[in-house]
C-alpha cells in the first residue's frame, strides 16, 4: 500500500532528490537516514501515539515517516498553537512520547532505504479540527482509510513520475499536507515545501516559479491574494494545479489560466473525516467549467466512495434538489476520538450502508456530478425565512465581477440571529452600488444591514478564510 510504495521508490531512487526545504535538497537516502535514527528509538518506546512538534525541516517529515513505519500513530503539535490547545490535544490523544525533530540531520556515510513497515492495526494519524464546543475534535484516520485513499487517488489518471516536482504548501496540522508530502514519495518524485517566514502566498509563487513545479495543490486564498500579479506570472512547467480546501470561484480560475498555459486544473473536495479528498472534478481544457452561482462543481466520488444527497426530511433528493451530502466508503473514519455522541450525530445508516453526514448543502446535475452550495450551518433563519448565506455571497462577488471576495456574517442580537452583514475584501468603496445590485437579485429579507470592508481577509492555519475572525472584527 502507500508505505510499501514509498519503500519501493526509496530503493529505486535512493540518490534522487526527495525533498527541497528552504533551498536545501535531501536525497531519498538522506531522508531515510533520519527516518532510521527515529525509527530505531521508537522501537524502545511502548506508547502507540507519538506527538511530533512540527516545523519546516527535514527532521519533522522524517519523523512522520518513522512513526508510520514503526506501526504507531502520529499527532502533530504546532508551535503556532496556544500551549493550552496542544495540552488538550495531547490529553485527548493520550500522547505517550513527543519528538522535537528540528535538530535531526542526515547521515551521508551510507545508503539508506525505507524500512519494512510494522504490521499493525493502529491509526496512521489523528487530525484535530475545531469543535463546536470550543475544544479540538479528534479525527483518527486508520491505515486502512489512508491506503484506500491512496488507491483511489492514484487512479485519478495523473501522468506523474520520478521526474516531477511537487508542492507542499500546507500546515502539517491540516490533512491535505499528508497527500502533498506522502504521494510524491510513492513516485520517486521531489517534494518542495514553502518557507514559513514572510507572506505565504508570495512564498508559494516564488517556489512555483523558481523550482519549475509541475504539480501544485493550492488553497484558493493563495490565488486570490496573488491576483494583482497575474499579468506578471507565467508557470509553463505546471502540469496539474489542484484547487482545494474551500469553494473556488470559476472566475478566479479563468483569470489565472493565462499563468498556467499547460496545466490541467482539478477541483478536489473532501472533509477530514473522509480522508483528505473524496470527490474530484477535472475542469475541461476548452470551454467553461461546470459551476453554480460562480462556484466550481466538485465532480464525482473517488473510486470506492459513494455519495447520497438527502433533503430536510431525510429523503433522497432528486436531481437539482438541494440537500445534505452524505459520503460512504473505505475512506470514512470509524468515528471521532473518544466521542461516541458526536460520532452518532455524524453517521447515519441508509439501506444498510453507513454514511458520514458532511454538513455541506449540495445537489446533483443530470449527469450525476455534484455541486456544493455551502455549509448547512451557513443557513440561518430571519423572520421565519431560511436563508443560505452562500447565495448572497455569490451575488456580491458577481457585482465585483469576481475581483473581490465577499463573506456574509449573521450577527446575534438579544440571543437571536436578526442581522446580516456583508464583508468585502479590499479597499473601501461606495457600498450603495452593491446594495442596489443585491436588491435587484435577492429577497428583501436577505439584504444585509451594513457593508463592511477589510483590506485582506484573515486566514486560519489551513489557509481558509477565517469567518469567525471576520465576525470578531466587524463586531468590535
Amino acid at each position: 500500500m502507500i508505505l510499501e510504495a514509498i519503500n519501493q521508490a526509496s530503493r529505486l531512487w535512493a540518490q534522487r532528490t526527495a525533498m527541497v526545504i528552504d533551498g536545501q535538497s535531501y536525497s531519498y537516502s538522506q531522508l531515510f537516514s533520519i527516518v532510521d535514527q527515529v525509527y530505531s528509538k521508537l522501537a524502545n518506546i511502548d506508547s502507540g501515539v507519538i506527538g511530533i512538534v512540527s516545523g519546516n525541516n527535514i527532521g519533522t517529515y522524517a519523523s512522520i515517516l518513522a512513526v508510520l513505519y514503526a506501526g504507531k500513530t502520529y499527532v502533530i503539535l504546532s508551535p503556532d498553537f496556544p500551549e493550552q490547545r496542544n495540552r488538550e490535544i495531547s490529553r485527548q490523544a493520550a500522547i505517550g512520547h513527543v519528538i522535537t525533530p528540528s535538530g535531526l540531520e542526515p547521515n551521508n556515510d551510507a545508503t539508506y532505504y525505507a524500512p519494512e513497515p510494522v504490521a499493525t492495526c493502529a491509526n496512521a494519524y489523528i487530525i484535530f479540527t475545531s469543535g463546536s464546543t470550543g475544544h479540538p475534535k479528534g479525527v483518527p484516520i486508520s491505515r486502512a482509510n489512508l491506503d484506500a485513499f491512496y488507491q483511489a487517488y492514484s487512479q485519478l489518471g495523473w501522468k506523474l513520475d520520478e521526474h516531477d516536482r511537487m508542492l507542499q504548501m500546507f500546515k502539517l496540522t491540516f490533512d491535505v499536507s499528508v497527500v502533498s508530502f506522502l504521494y510524491p514519495l510513492t513516485l520517486g518524485a521531489s517534494v518542495y515545501t514553502v518557507p514559513d517566514e514572510g507572506f505565504k502566498y508570495a512564498n508559494v509563487l516564488d517556489v512555483l516559479d523558481t523550482y519549475h513545479i509541475t504539480f501544485a495543490a493550492v488553497a484558493p486564498s493563495v490565488l486570490r491574494l496573488s491576483r494583482p500579479f497575474f499579468d506578471r506570472l507565467l508557470l509553463p512547467h505546471l502540469k496539474y494545479m489542484v484547487v482545494t480546501t474551500e469553494a473556488t470561484e470559476a472566475s478566479l480560475i479563468a483569470d489565472f489560466k493565462s499563468c498556467i498555459p499547460n496545466a490541467q486544473v482539478v477541483n478536489l473536495y473532501g472533509p477530514t473525516e473522509c480522508t483528505i479528498y473524496c470527490t474530484a472534478y477535472f475542469l475541461p481544457t476548452q470551454g467553461s467549467p461546470k459551476q453554480h452561482n460562480g462556484l466550481l462543481c466538485i465532480g464525482r466520488p473517488l473510486k470506492g466512495m459513494k455519495s447520497l444527497i438527502i433533503d430536510e426530511n431525510g429523503k433522497l433528493a432528486n436531481h437539482d434538489e438541494k440537500g445534505e451530502l452524505l459520503m460512504s466508503g473505505p475512506q470514512v473514519m470509524s468515528g471521532y476520538l473518544n466521542d461516541a455522541s458526536k460520532t452518532q450525530e455524524a453517521m447515519t445508516w441508509i439501506h444498510g450502508t453507513r454514511y458520514y453526514r458532511t454538513g455541506d448543502i449540495c445537489y446533483y446535475d443530470e449527469s450525476g456530478e455534484i455541486y456544493c452550495l455551502g455549509r448547512k450551518d451557513m443557513q440561518v433563519k430571519i423572520q421565519g425565512y431560511r436563508i443560505d448565506l452562500g447565495e448572497i455571497e455569490s451575488r456580491a462577488k458577481a457585482y465585483f465581477m469576481g475581483k473581490r471576495n465577499a463573506v456574509m456574517v449573521a450577527v446575534k442580537c438579544s440571543g437571536q440571529l436578526t442581522e446580516l452583514h456583508l464583508v468585502v475584501e479590499g479597499k473601501p468603496c461606495d457600498p450603495v452600488g452593491v446594495m442596489h445590485y443585491l436588491a435587484m437579485h435577492v429577497a428583501s429579507y436577505m439584504m444585509p444591514k451594513q457593508v463592511h470592508f477589510i483590506d485582506t481577509f484573515p486566514l486560519n492555519a489551513n489557509s481558509k478564510i477565517d469567518r469567525n475572525k471576520i465576525k470578531e472584527i466587524i463586531i468590535s
